[in-house]
C-alpha cells in the first residue's frame, strides 16, 4: 500500500521490549541500560494477530528490535508466529546477548537476517562503551563475537555488525574492522558505520559536540577504492564493496528529505501503538488497549490504516503535497 504522500508501505519495525530495557549501558544511549517490565508488553499472540492484519496489506518484512530483544524468553515463538503468517523476511537487531545460544533454532524458526552490535574490536573499549567492567573487557567482547560467528553458522541469509563510530572512542578502528569481517571469512557480512545520532536537534549538547564523527570524508575514501556501490532503496543507504571483498554499509543522519520520502516501514511500540513517524511522539495510535477490550480485525485494521493515514514525511520540500487518502493495494491470494 501506499501512504499519502506516495511512499510505499511494505515493512514494519517491531519493538519487542521497552526502549529502556537493555543489559547493556552504551554511552551513546540515553536509555542507559534501565530495566523496566510493562505490563502493556504485547505478547506473542497478540503481535501474530495484529501482522496478520498487516500481512493483508502488503507488509513483506518485519524487524525486530528493542530495547533488547533477546531478553524475551519467548523471541524463538515470536519469530516462529511471524514466519508461520508468510512474511518474506524477518530480521533483528541485537547486541548479540542469549544469541549464540538460539542461533540455530531463530533460523530453524524463520530468522533470515541479524543486526549484531560490535562497537570496538578492542576488549577495553567495547565494555567502555557498553557500560560494562573493563576487568570483563575479553570475556565480553568474545561473547559478542561468537555470537556473529554463530548467526553465520546456523545460515542466517545476511549478517550486519553494527558499529556506532565517536571521535576519540573508535574512529581509529575502522580500518581494523574491515580487516575483521574479511578474516570472518563470509560473503554475506556487512559492516555498518553509523553516524552518532543527537537527541532530539540537541546538535550542542556536551555529549554530542565532545563524541561526534563526521563519517563523509570516510565514505569519499572508501567510494575512491570501492569495486561496487549500491544505493538502498530503503532510506536511501549506500553500500561499498572493497577489494578486500567487504562490504561497507554507511548509515548517516536521518534529518533529511531523502531519508523520509524512501522510508517504506511503519513502526509498532512494545505496548501496541502504531507509530506512523520515526521522528514523532504525538501521533501514536494506540491499538493493544482495543484489541485486549474485544476489538474486532475489521476495527483494528480500521486503526492500522489510521496510522497509515497519519504518515508525513518530517522532512519534504515544499512541493511534496499530500493525495486525499492512502492507496490500498491487498495482498493476493
Amino acid at each position: 500500500m501506499f501512504d499519502r504522500y506516495n511512499r510505499l508501505v511494505n515493512g514494519v519495525r517491531i519493538s519487542l521490549t521497552p526502549s529502556t530495557k537493555c543489559n547493556f549501558r552504551c554511552i551513546f544511549c540515553h536509555m542507559e541500560g534501565i530495566y523496566e517490565d510493562a505490563e502493556t508488553t504485547m505478547t506473542p499472540e497478540e503481535i501474530e494477530r495484529v501482522m496478520r492484519i498487516l500481512k493483508k496489506y502488503g507488509i513483506k518484512s518485519v524487524k525486530l528490535t528493542g530495547g533488547e530483544p533477546m531478553l524475551r524468553s519467548d523471541i524463538v515463538e515470536i519469530v516462529k508466529r511471524l514466519h508461520n503468517i508468510g512474511f518474506e523476511e524477518i530480521s533483528m537487531t541485537t547486541n548479540g546477548t542469549r544469541f549464540s545460544q538460539l542461533a540455530k533454532r531463530l533460523r530453524d524458526a524463520g530468522l533470515n537476517r541479524v543486526n549484531i552490535s560490535l562497537h570496538s574490536i578492542n576488549a577495553q573499549k567495547f565494555c567502555w562503551i557498553i557500560g560494562a567492567k573493563t576487568t570483563d573487557g575479553e570475556k565480553r567482547l568474545q561473547y559478542t563475537i561468537e555470537a556473529i560467528k554463530a548467526a553465520f553458522d546456523a545460515g542466517i541469509d545476511v549478517v550486519k555488525l553494527n558499529v556506532v563510530v565517536m571521535k576519540g572512542v573508535n574512529e581509529d578502528e575502522i580500518e581494523d574492522m574491515i580487516k575483521f569481517v574479511k578474516n570472518l571469512g563470509y560473503d554475506n557480512c556487512i559492516l555498518q558505520l553509523i553516524e552518532l545520532v543527537h537527541e532530539g536537534g540537541a546538535s550542542n549538547s556536551e555529549f554530542f559536540q565532545k563524541y561526534y564523527y563526521d563519517l563523509g570524508p570516510v565514505e569519499d575514501a572508501l567510494k575512491k577504492r570501492a569495486i561496487k556501490c549500491v544505493t538502498r532503496k530503503l532510506q536511501m543507504r549506500r553500500q561499498y564493496l572493497l577489494p578486500e571483498n567487504v562490504w561497507v554499509e554507511f548509515v548517516r543522519p536521518m534529518r533529511n528529505c531523502d531519508f523520509c520520502m524512501n522510508d517504506s516501514r511503519i513502526r509498532i511500540t512494545h505496548d501496541g501503538k502504531f507509530k506512523p513517524c520515526l521522528m514523532r511522539d504525538d501521533n501514536h495510535v494506540d491499538f493493544l488497549t482495543p484489541m485486549r477490550n474485544g476489538a474486532s480485525d475489521e476495527e483494528l485494521e480500521r486503526l492500522f490504516l489510521k496510522a497509515v493515514y497519519l504518515r508525513e514525511p518530517f522532512w519534504k520540500t515544499k512541493d511534496v503535497q499530500p493525495l486525499d487518502d492512502v492507496i490500498i493495494v491487498h495482498e493476493q491470494g
